[in-house]
This record gives C-alpha cells, structure tokens and sequence, in this order.
C-alpha cells in the first residue's frame, strides 16, 4: 500500500537559490507590453517575461562574485533529495513470488536521490559544462518578446464536448463550458526567430545526481544506511559492508526550448456513465492538459557532411612467354623437336609454327570518403553520462560527506542529437484525471468517448478526404492551428498526437508527419561524441589475361631436280623439294627470313645428250631461317584455336584484349562512425485510454 503523503526534503540552500532566482534583477525583468501585444489576448493574466537570467544550484558557503559562480562548477552541490518513506509493499519484497518474504527472496530497497547542480542558461554548444563560464555567454537574454511572453491565466473556453451523448447547444450550454487555469510558455514561432526572443530557442540545461540503493531498515543518516546486500530476502537485513549502491549520473542538453508548451488544470466536464468503457470517475474532477514541447529545432540538415573520391588504376605485367615456337608441346625452350637449330628437317606441327606470349593485368578502385561531424558542434545535443575523470568513493556524496561536484569525463556516454519532444497529454474533452481510491493515487488518461463530437477533434484523416476529423500531430514543424500575433506567425498548441523524433529527421507532407533519415550522414544516438573520421576501401577486379603470338609457316618451293636420259630422248622428271620457314609479317606474301635459294631446274637435250641433275633433294632452309628473334613476324591476337589448344585455357586465350574501362566493381563503404546508431522517429502517438495506479514501492 502507499500512502500519498509523501515528501520531498528540499535542503535551505536550494530554497534560499529558488528565492533568490525569482527576486534578483539580473535572473527575471518585467517588461512593459504594448497594447497592441495586449489587444490579442482574452482572458485574465499575468505576462512574465524573464530577461537577462540564469540559474545554477550553489552549494552552501559563503557570498561568491559572479566569476566564481560562473566559472567554478566545483560548488555546484546544490541539491534537492528525493527521500522515499513508507514500507515496501509485498509486490516488491516478494522476489520469488511465492506469497510470503523469507530467505528465498532477493533483497529489495528504494531509492536515495541527490540532484546536484541545476543549471538553466543560454547554451554554449559545450556538451560538459553546466553553465557557460562568463555572464554575457550564460544569460538567457529574453526568454520571450513583449508579444510573445510567458503567460499565467484563467480563460474559458466554450462549446467543448463533454462525456454525455447529447451534443453541446451552443457557446452558452454551461454544460460545455472549461474555465482553466493555465501556464503558457512563449509560443514557437514558425519562420525566422524574431531576435529578440532569439535565446529562447538556445536553452541549456544541465545537472548531475547521485542515486543511492537504501536499507530501509536504516534511519537517515546511518552510516551502513546504503551497504544493502542482495543475498537474503528479509528486508533490511542483507547488510554487506562491500556494497556500494551508487549511481552516478551528469546531464547535459544545449540548445533546446520549452517555446510552445502549455499547461492546464481546470473541473472536468460530466457525462459519464458506466457505458462503453467510460467511467463516472471522469465527471467532475481535477483534469490536467498538457502539450509539453521540448525542442531542439528543424533538424532536416543536422548531419554530417560526407565527401566522396575515387581513384582507379590498373597493374599490367609484363609480356611473359609461354611458347618458344621450338617444340611441338607447350614450352618456353628454344630447344625441342622442331629442330630450329639444325640444318636438316624440322617439325612443322602446331608447337612449331607458334611464338606465344600473355600479360596479365588486375584493375582496382579505391574509394576514399570523408565523413566531417564539425558541423554538429552547434546542434542540440542531450548527453548522458556517467564516467568520471578521477575515481572516487563510491558511497560518497557531498550532501552527506561534503566535498566537491565530480568532473566528468568530455566523450564518454549516451548521445542524443537534436532531439525534439512533443507530448501531448490530455485535451479539455480527454482530460488526464488524478485520484485515489484512500489507498492508491492513480493518473488516467481518459478513454475517447465514442461520440463523433469527440473522436472527430482526436483522430485524424491522413488522406485529407474527410475533413472533419481536426486531430493532428504536434511537432516541430506544427502544432496544431496556426496563430498571428503582432504579425508574426506562431505554432498553436491544439494538436492532439504526440511525436518523438531523435536526430536527422525531416517531413515529406509539409509537416503532418515525420521520417526518419536514412542518409549517410544522418545522426542520432551515439555512444560516445560523434567524432570526423576519413575510411578507404579498394576493390580489384579478377585477373584479366592478354595473348598475342607470332606465326610461321612452311614454305615449299619445287623444281626439276632430274631427268631420266635415253638415246635422244629426255625421260621422266623429278620434282625437288626445297623447305624453309616464312614468317607472318602481316602482308602478303610472308617474309622468308634468310632464303635459301632452290637449285635450278635440271636440263635434258635428246639431241646432244642430257644434263639429267640438278641439286638434291628435298633440301631444308637454313639455321638462320629457323630463328624466331630475328624475324620480321608481327604480333598477332586474332582468335586462333590452334593457338589456344597449344596453350591451355589456363594461359588464356586468344582473341581478347583488354578493355578500355576499369573492370574493379565500385567499393560500397559507409562512412558513418559505429558509434552512430542512426536516427528514430515515434510520430503520431495517440493515446486512446490509459491509467497508472501506484500499488507502492
């Protein structure tokens, strides 16, 4: 059970600091407002208009100059502690649930926490700091315009939807009427920022607490009251004095605003029945709205700038041979069955006829990107973190032990970049509701009542065919109904979904909803700063191979070698045969290297007898005409299956050579750091009914 007189025990210095931030002159200055601001207004109020202020929790000491505020955050040990009372209910301490606390359970505590070091100032893009270091650098100049200030008022507003199933008559009908009071922020405006207003949209918060596990058998103070154990179940009673249950934790967030929020506490209307899931608990009691805005700012252009090169080249080997043209069989020998250093007869298949060479080349291209994270310096950045730069106690604090506020490590934890927060929670005619049954406080979202004038201004039509459904999503971009004040154009504050957007995200339809980027340069959450960095990546292509080959053939030459001689009579001839090489020296006829020249024809005079004889045969080309190297054989690439049967495919083919372009496939590399988990979105939450009942700790 719990009860609901819990306390928060606030230390008299941070009284004395809030006292002291809304009376100095430096932190709050009243503005006089014109009566053209006043025109726009309806309603009974007070216009706030913070000017030339900041704040930062101060431990307690003595009176410190303006430097020493601003530019010692080793003070900054004012705090306000969260004390948790009451006894665990048996939800909580029955571990093992099986109905009973004994030595099976874990043991259980609450809670002990210290907030340190509030800080509210204008940022200064430096995501460990607290506050800004000079005065001029942390005051938040104007947090609002004479047209556009903090506003705290009561209004009424007419014709809202109560739970009944009748409809409201008119402005008139009572039973339609929501007089609230309400705490508006400067509403956000759309365009570019007036400059007087301008620090508004450059907020910088910052704090760091201490999160303690408490025995809840000890008293405030103890000092064994945070050595809590884990191993026995009966509460308080695991002591360990080995345990340390701290949690350390600093937050920092630049360049957000509150521009655009709104608070309102009004009696809801009645209606309600038990019927279609709704509840006499909605009728007349404290209802709450709200449209918190937590924005960091259009954030469609927050990434990185990525540049991108490509560099081609190619390694091409050498002409190697493969075939000396000297052997019938595959060989680099200038020696073998062809016979090319002798004189006699010589091979004439296709190892003889052939002088083969390849080359080999592989194409590669390298891709350089660059991926420049300067630009985010000025962004909105939330930081988490935990690390610090030098050890200390872990179960000392300075609210209990004294000392001075850690410093933290500058890199270290979670990232959250340009995040932009709306949520709306509850509307006049879906109020949040507070209550308690004596025993258990509850906050409840009320369900939608199934009435068309109701559901018609929540839900939404993203097609835009039925244009009476008003419901929209709030986020940086809208808000719901625009508004005009002082010609200036303003986001309202009316829309009734919610959206979460964290880093590079942008909208497709003028801002009724929200994607995120997938870009290579988006960014999001990190751990860890997000920092430049340059990532090259080359790729090759498979081997190419390149023949070229020289050709000879045989040439054959004839003449009449003899005769056979009778008596005045010439017989038969013979043929002979003279052999030699002739190389392809790509005319025609081929050349024939160092000729040798056939003999002439024999002769044969049946009249005066026969010279029946000439030379022998068959006759072969010299040593000189067998030599490859000294031919006038041109290259050849000519497709050759000749060629190609003698070499193998191994050796490549013939036929081919080598492209002109680049073989190497483009490298695909992503430039993106792999501490950048990228950017999310959650748009156009509704909640259609929701309630939380606290059942104790």
């Amino acid at each position: 059970m719990t009860t609901l007189n819990y306390t928060v025990r606030f230390q008299k210095t941070v009284l004395a600091s809030l006292i002291g931030f809304c009376i100095s002159q430096p932190s709050f200055a009243l503005e006089e407002l014109s009566d053209a601001g006043l025109s726009e207004t309806i309603g009974e109020g007070i216009a706030i208009l913070p000017q030339n202020t900041y704040m930062v929790f101060r431990g307690a000491g003595a009176n410190e100059t303006t430097n020493q505020i601003l530019t010692d955050r080793t003070k900054d040990t004012g705090y306000i502690n969260y004390v948790p009372v009451g006894p665990l209910s048996m939800t909580s301490a029955d571990t093992n649930k099986n109905g009973t606390i004994d030595s099976g359970d874990r043991a259980v505590g609450k809670a002990d926490i210290y907030l340190y070091g509030l800080a509210l100032s204008k940022s200064d893009n430096n995501t460990n700091t607290r506050i800004a270091p000079t005065e001029a650098a942390a005051a938040i100049s104007s947090w609002g315009t004479a047209v556009n200030p903090w506003i705290f008022k009561v209004a009424t507003e007419n014709l809202v939807p109560n739970f009944s199933t009748t409809n409201c008559t008119g402005a008139t009908d009572p039973t339609c009427q929501v007089t609230y009071l309400a705490l508006e922020a400067p509403l956000y405006e759309m365009g570019t920022k007036d400059a007087a207003g301008l620090d508004a949209y450059k907020l910088k918060l910052g704090l760091w607490s201490d999160i303690f596990v408490r025995n809840p058998n000890k008293i405030n103070g103890a000092a064994d009251q945070f050595n809590y154990g884990d191993s026995n179940g009966l509460i308080g009673t695991s002591t360990d004095a080995s345990r340390a249950n701290r949690l350390r934790l600093q937050g920092i967030w630049n360049n957000f605003s509150l521009n655009g929020s709104r608070l309102q506490v009004f009696q809801t209307l009645g209606g309600a029945t038990t019927s279609g899931g709704m509840s006499p608990f909605y009728n007349n009691t404290l209802g709450i709205a709200g449209v918190i805005r937590l924005n960091s700012g259009d954030s469609k252009d927050v990434k990185a700038i990525t540049t991108s090169s490509l560099t081609e080249g190619s390694t091409t080997s050498p002409w190697t041979l493969i075939h000396a043209g000297a052997n019938s069989t595959l060989s680099t020998s200038t020696t073998g069955d062809c016979n090319n250093g002798g004189t006699g007869s010589f091979g004439t298949s296709a190892g003889c006829r052939y002088y083969v060479e390849k080359r080999t080349r592989t194409d590669s291209k390298t891709a350089t990107k660059t991926w420049d994270a300067s630009g985010l310096s000025n962004a909105g950045v939330l930081r988490l973190s935990t690390r610090e730069t030098s050890d200390t106690g872990n179960l000392i604090t300075p609210a209990i032990n004294g000392g001075v506020a850690p410093t933290f490590d500058a890199n270290e934890g979670v990232y959250l970049y340009n995040p932009n927060i709306n949520l709306v929670l509850g509307t006049l005619y879906q109020p949040l509701v507070l209550g308690s049954d004596g025993k258990n406080f509850s906050l409840e979202i009320a369900r939608i009542a199934n009435k068309p004038e109701i559901y018609k201004q929540i839900y939404t039509d993203y097609s835009g065919a039925d244009t009476s459904y008003k419901g929209s999503t709030c986020n940086v971009y809208q808000c719901g109904s625009q508004l005009t004040l002082g010609g200036k154009n303003y986001q309202g504050y009316n829309a009734t979904h919610s959206s979460i957007s964290i880093g590079t995200a942008y909208s497709e339809d003028g801002g009724k909803t929200l994607r995120a980027s997938t870009d290579e340069g988006a960014v999001g959450i990190s751990f860890g700063k997000l920092n430049s960095g340059t990532i090259s990546q080359t790729s090759y292509s498979n081997q190419m191979t390149e023949v070229h080959y020289k050709q000879r053939g045989v040439n054959t030459q004839t003449w009449v070698q003899s005769y056979s001689c009778t008596l005045f009579i010439c017989g038969a001839g013979t043929t002979g045969y003279l052999y030699q090489w002739e190389y392809n020296n790509g005319s025609t006829p081929w050349a024939i290297l160092a000729p040798t020249t056939k003999p002439a024809d024999a002769t044969c005079s049946p009249t005066i007898g026969c010279s029946s004889t000439s030379g022998t045969t068959p006759m072969y080309g010299s040593i000189a005409n067998r030599v490859w190297a000294n031919s006038s054989a041109v290259w050849l690439t000519a497709a050759n299956n000749e060629v190609n049967n003698l070499i193998g495919a191994n050796n490549g083919m013939t036929g081919t050579t080598f492209p002109t372009l680049n073989q190497a496939p483009t490298p695909v590399i992503n430039s993106s750091p792999i501490n950048n988990m990228g950017s999310a979105v959650i748009d156009g939450v509704l909640i259609q009914h929701l309630k939380l009942t606290t059942k104790g700790l």
